[in-house]
């Protein structure tokens, strides 16, 4: 007996039906594995990317990295690549070209497998919604009672780390959240619909509160844009909730802000500086970064400083704007990248790099929406695009394309966004 892919598609390869338990070992520590430790996620990256490789070669079957966005990631690593002998470290740029190669590569490989092993799928899901539901509670027990149950003390009054020991949890977080959004619905709606819809709101103010109360704002405002791309896609494709949804959300509105508006420290710190950050972009060090790359980019427009050479760049070139970081807690040195991922490519990569890191992205999007209206589940084209625009939403303070442990969560939350699509929950 063989495995047909999940949707409508043809068998990517005649394989026995359910998966070796090897991949089910894999599937089900692959949330501990990229979320918690650098090497770890480097190594749950790593052996996908291999196995797929090795496999490809041997079978001469490459069908799985038929993609377009994934032609277009190729040509964003090949122009760093070839432009890497006009960056200020050729070597190191040129191998930060090759190995972010590894990240599309990686999440096309679990598309593979997931498609092929449905079954892994699912456990990866069950053990990830798990993650998240171990995640908020012990940060909350470290709000509560100052420490977690791994003895990881609350690194400040107005920020959070749970079990990261370190203030990252929010943006790992918010990196997977509407995955287990994703979950609790599809596991929900086909058996009570009014049960899935009073679950998923109210899991939504949960986080709401949960993200305000790490204090950290990017995290918190992708967040509510991925939120509201659900709620969207429930007034839209739900009619006959729309007033319960609508006075659901007003009656958490008023806890969540109740409870949130008590925590003055975090107020200021997640809302008020917020604010001023947005109203006042100049004078904060996320406008000194846009100053600094936009210098870079027309320093050199069609070449980009190199990869990962941001913070070299301004430290030798850019005198002026580097002593201006002073001011901001960094006596010695600029920031080491521009905390946006498209000034990154517009200050490293130059005009091409920038143009191919969108084409990727809007491929993307279309690719998970496409397959998601074609299977019949709408609602999945609102958690894929809450899922990638948590980390490519524009406007936002954001991680570097070549950084690893962040990529490891980005990657694995868009292989999930693009296997779903393809793979529809069965009813």
């Amino acid at each position: 007996m063989v495995l047909k892919r999940a949707s409508s598609q043809k068998p990517l390869l005649n394989v026995p039906l359910g998966a070796p338990w090897w991949i089910l070992v894999y599937a089900a520590f692959l949330p501990i594995l990229v979320l918690f430790k650098r090497v770890p996620a480097e190594m749950a990256v790593g052996i996908p990317v291999l196995v797929a490789l090795f496999i490809a070669v041997s079978k001469n079957y490459w069908k799985w990295l038929n993609a377009p966005w994934f032609f277009a990631a190729i040509a964003l690593s090949l122009l760093y690549l070839l432009l890497s002998p006009f960056s200020l470290n050729p070597n190191y740029s040129a191998l930060s070209a090759i190995l972010a190669l590894r990240w599309p590569i990686f999440a096309l490989a679990l598309v593979w497998m997931f498609e092929l092993y449905p079954d892994a799928l699912r456990l990866f899901e069950r053990a990830l919604l798990v993650v998240i539901v171990f995640i908020v509670l012990d940060t909350m027990a470290q709000y509560v009672f100052g420490v977690d149950v791994f003895g990881y003390p609350q690194p400040s009054p107005d920020r959070l780390s749970g079990p990261f020991n370190r203030p990252l949890v929010g943006t790992f977080t918010d990196r997977v959240w509407f995955i287990g959004l994703a979950v609790l619905w599809f596991l929900l709606q086909p058996k009570s619909e009014w049960v899935a819809v009073l679950s998923a709101t109210i899991a939504s103010a949960v986080g709401l509160l949960f993200l305000f109360l790490t204090g950290e704002r990017a995290a918190l405002l992708t967040y509510l844009l991925g939120t509201m791309l659900f709620l969207l896609g429930l007034l839209v494709h739900y009619p006959r909730w729309r007033l319960p949804v609508l006075g659901l959300l007003s009656l958490l509105a008023v806890v969540v802000g109740g409870i949130a508006l008590s925590q003055q420290a975090m107020v200021q710190r997640s809302i008020d500086s917020t604010l001023y950050a947005i109203t006042h972009l100049g004078d904060t060090v996320y406008g000194l970064n846009f100053k600094v790359s936009w210098a870079e980019f027309m320093a050199h427009p069609w070449s980009g400083v190199g990869a990962r050479q941001f913070m070299e760049y301004c430290n030798t070139q850019l005198p002026e704007l580097k002593s201006q970081y002073a001011q901001f807690g960094f006596p010695h040195s600029c920031v080491i990248h521009p905390h946006g991922l498209y000034l990154g490519m517009l200050a490293e990569g130059g005009v091409g790099a920038f143009i191919s890191f969108l084409a990727m992205v809007l491929l993307l999007m279309v690719r998970q929406i496409r397959d998601s209206l074609g299977n019949g589940t709408p609602m999945m084209a609102y958690f894929g695009s809450a899922v990638i625009l948590t980390t490519f939403w524009p406007i936002q303070s954001s991680m570097e394309y070549f950084n690893g442990w962040v990529s490891a969560v980005v990657w694995t939350g868009v292989a999930w966004s693009l296997a779903r699509s393809r793979v529809p929950y069965r009813r």
